[in-house]
């Protein structure tokens, strides 16, 4: 990527026929700046560097709103540059070719016209308005830019050839196709059809070719805007009418006429984008698609393993809920197993003597006689039944439910559910699951609570080592391994912990280097004890050991600050002071320590300031260099204490400044070599001045003068004569007229002819220098005579002669009115082609005059009724 020193190359925006522009940070102010760089190749055509240099020149002079502004203009090797203003909006219109809403299109019509207004009143035609020379800012605001064909309305300059038509066909005003004269008028008319183009996404002028397209712009009409923007046709067609008569007549008048129709435009687009959001027609076009996508729908697959996920939890949870209530009602309800006098007693409730009182009541339908062996026979098998229970009671028991089992599980489960998982109390899962087991070995819900205690005292050893509770992690791992005797989990939480004694091992190291490394000094950088202490937080937050270590590198931090505040070096105590903001933001005396250091900057400050008066009272006093005390001297001392100082820095310009003011009398005396180190300091303190450049040039001119001088041989007699004939001939011809004309034969080429010979001749000096005096004169004799031809001649004569004279302008404007004067005449004879060519004259001295346009009408009348 090129290479310009000054500026840092970030990435290409964009390239065209002429030149290549990048984003570039100039960074001696560091900011972003669009860097236009002129392609080399191009070098060998003049007119293409000074179109380039032109488009620099004139939008330096422009300092508007809404005109691109130009930081810098330089070169470097081959490499012509500008340095512009970055417009990060990019371009009005996207390469897409999609419309721009009516509001953001008359706003930005507005923002340009405002622009081109300025342009022309300073004297400029801009001549290539078009959307890719109108970018946006961040802000949204329109920035008009490439001034590269601008012309101004007086101009004599021509970029092309004579008759060739410069600008975008597709934007140019009928005037322009044709090739004619154009001022500002034209520039309204390019901007009608951006305007167009930002509303219907399109030119309105199409063809094959661009002679084409300019014919189109000549004969066809005004372009109609969709019925959606009908109320903006009345502005449209006065931008775009075929004469510029018909058209506003300066930016001032269509801002003023755009500012109208805004007032109007909010409602309508409101309306729009109603319409644009039902669907219907005729709606402004969006910038931005919208989309009404709706969301995709869950896989069924997914939906399905959702459901049943719930589903199983809801169920697991009604189950545990069920299990709970029964065991509840078992441990409340359920009597306890006794001896047999308690089962006798059970066969003695409610129910048994229910079922007693059914035979009896039997037996009381029975014929008396039955009814005593019927009792006999009941009482028989009671006394039976009770020996029976009473000899086979353990069985009998064995058969009754096991309510201290249950009541044992219930109790592990509640102790589950409730996170105790172990304990010494007897209250704990462990404890309780382990001692149902002992009642019953075989017993598969006490198997299953004592997997799942185990696996919840695997979880808890990895959350304790995670917060690096290495202790707390080891005894729940030794219990889970006593319940589950290994397994996956067992064995990934013994390799965590064995892995975290390492790390336990790697942290002692770096505690016992971070305080090696404390003791000998080494505060900061990798392997410093800020560093290493820090390594170790970032391992474990909580250790103690790191923190106090990182308060300590505070401390001698702090205590550095201090030296370097009683050391009066404020530079070196901000950057321990921000040492310790990054190590340890909380550390208590930060405070009062930036506190000190902005007492010591102010105190810093003042003492600067006063060196910097006096810096500034030696340069008044004209003792610039060579001393302690010398202005040069001072600015160097405040710049070495303070690099940023921008009026040190300021302060070296101005002895720059003052070198080169004596370097210019010094060279004014004829004395190079004071000139030439008076410039050589120059040089070292500002080597981008303007006016160095400038005494430069005068000390090599003096130094070639010099040269000759010491290398002339003395004039001899003859040349002597020929120098005196020479200034006969050229006397004679100033007092003919002929001031630049005939070639050779004019006084302006004898004078010259003359000071090639004897270049100090004072009379060849002085003819030269009365010679746009005397063109003067003879302008305003021709012009009294009604001659203005003549008069143009002395006018040209001027320009050639002395082409900065303040005088060109007004003898301009003054012929101007003779050849309208002329013209007038002679259309009032009747001899049309006579009053076109001076009326041609004036137009092209005075574009904007405003008698051209009547004088125009007339002679299209004459062409009417001819």
């Amino acid at each position: 990527m090129i290479e310009i020193s000054g500026y840092r190359i970030l990435r290409q925006l964009g390239r065209g026929g002429m030149a290549t522009v990048y984003l570039a940070t100039q960074e001696s102010v560091e900011r972003d700046v669009a860097l236009k760089v002129m392609s080399p190749a191009l070098l060998v055509d003049p007119n293409f560097g000074e179109r380039f240099l032109r488009e620099a020149r004139i939008a330096a002079k422009l300092h508007h709103r809404h005109v691109v502004g130009v930081h810098d203009v330089g070169h470097a090797g081959d490499c012509h540059y500008i340095a512009m203003e970055y417009l990060a909006g990019g371009a009005v219109l996207a390469k897409d070719g999609s419309t721009r809403d009516a509001a953001f299109a008359l706003r930005v019509a507005r923002e340009i016209a405002g622009a081109l207004n300025y342009a022309h009143e300073k004297g400029f035609v801009h001549r290539d308005v078009k959307p890719d020379n109108i970018l946006l800012r961040d802000d949204g605001s329109a920035v008009l830019t490439d001034f590269g064909i601008a012309r101004a309305f007086d101009s004599s300059l021509r970029m092309t050839k004579t008759g060739a038509i410069v600008g975008t066909p597709h934007y140019m005003s009928p005037e322009q196709a044709r090739g004619r004269t154009i001022d500002g008028r034209a520039d309204l008319y390019s901007l009608g059809i951006v305007l167009y183009e930002m509303l219907v996404g399109r030119v309105p002028y199409h063809a094959d070719d661009s002679l084409a397209v300019g014919i189109k712009h000549i004969t066809e009409p005004v372009p109609q805007l969709p019925r959606s923007l009908e109320s903006l046709q009345p502005l449209l067609d006065r931008l775009l009418a075929k004469e510029p008569e018909d058209r506003y007549q300066t930016g001032t008048g269509v801002a003023a006429a755009i500012a109208e129709f805004e007032r109007r435009v909010p409602a309508a687009a409101s309306f729009h984008a109603e319409r644009s959001a039902a669907g219907e027609d005729g709606a402004l076009p969006s910038m931005r698609p919208y989309s009404d996508t709706p969301a995709m729908p869950m896989p069924a697959m997914a939906a399905d393993a959702h459901e049943r996920g719930e589903r199983n939890e809801r169920n697991e949870r009604a189950e545990r809920s069920e299990r709970s209530e029964r065991n509840e009602r078992v441990e409340r309800n359920e009597p306890a197993i006794g001896r047999i006098d308690q089962i006798v007693a059970a066969l003695d409730a409610e129910p048994m003597r229910a079922d007693r009182d059914a035979p009896a009541a039997r037996a009381a339908r029975l014929p008396r006689r039955r009814r005593g062996v019927g009792a006999l026979v009941v009482l028989a098998l009671l006394v039976a039944g009770g020996l029976a229970a009473w000899h086979w009671q353990d069985a009998l028991r064995r058969l009754l439910p096991r309510t201290e089992f249950n009541d044992t599980l219930t109790r592990a489960q509640r102790a589950l559910d409730a996170g105790r998982l172990t304990g010494n109390q007897g209250d704990s899962a462990r404890e309780l699951f382990l001692a149902a087991r002992a009642q019953d070995p075989d017993n598969d819900t006490a198997r299953r609570g004592l997997d799942t205690v185990g696996r919840k005292l695997l979880e808890q050893g990895e959350a304790a080592l995670a917060r690096g509770d290495v202790a707390a992690a080891q005894a729940s791992l030794d219990a889970a391994r006593d319940l589950l005797g290994g397994g996956a989990g067992v064995d990934r939480l013994a390799q965590a912990l064995k892995e975290r004694d390492a790390k336990g091992d790697e942290t002692a190291q770096a505690l016992e280097g971070a305080a090696a490394a404390l003791d000998a000094g080494r505060l900061l950088g990798a392997d410093g004890a800020a560093g290493l202490y820090q390594r170790v937080l970032d391992g474990d937050p909580g250790n103690a050991l790191a923190q106090a270590g990182l308060r300590k590198v505070a401390d001698a931090l702090a205590a550095q600050a201090r030296a370097a505040l009683a050391a009066k070096d404020p530079a070196t105590a901000a950057a321990r002071s921000a040492e310790i903001s990054r190590v340890l933001p909380s550390w208590p005396g930060l405070p009062q320590l930036n506190g000190d250091l902005a007492q010591a900057r102010d105190a810093a400050r003042i003492a600067l300031e006063a060196t910097l008066d006096r810096a500034d009272a030696q340069v008044r006093a004209g003792d610039l260099a060579g001393g302690d005390g010398s202005a040069l001297e001072l600015y160097r001392a405040v710049l070495k204490e303070d690099p940023a100082s921008a009026r040190a820095k300021q302060g070296l310009r101005n002895v720059a400044q003052a070198f080169i003011v004596q370097a210019n009398a010094a060279i004014d005396d004829d004395n190079a070599g004071e000139a030439g180190r008076l410039l050589d300091e120059a040089t070292r303190l500002a080597p981008d001045s303007a006016d160095l450049r400038a005494a430069r040039v005068n000390l090599r001119e003096l130094r070639e003068r010099l040269d000759i001088a010491a290398q002339r041989v003395p004039i001899t007699p003859a040349q002597s004569a020929q120098v005196q004939r020479l200034l006969g001939d050229a006397t004679r011809a100033a007092a003919a007229g002929n001031l630049i004309l005939p070639p050779g034969d004019s006084a302006y080429d004898k004078y010259r002819a003359a000071l090639a010979i004897d270049r100090d001749n004072r009379d060849a000096q002085a003819g030269l220098a009365r010679l746009p005096i005397h063109a003067k004169e003879l302008f305003a004799q021709a012009l009294s005579d009604g001659a203005p031809q003549r008069a143009r001649a002395q006018l040209d004569a001027v320009r050639q002669i002395a082409p900065e004279d303040a005088a060109i302008a007004g003898m301009s404007e003054k012929l101007a009115n003779a050849f309208i004067d002329q013209a007038d005449a002679r259309i009032g004879e009747g001899r049309r082609a006579e009053a076109t060519r001076a009326l041609d004259a004036a137009r092209e001295l005075s574009p904007a005059n405003p008698r051209i346009a009547p004088l125009d009408a007339r002679l299209r009348a004459m062409d009417t009724r001819g």
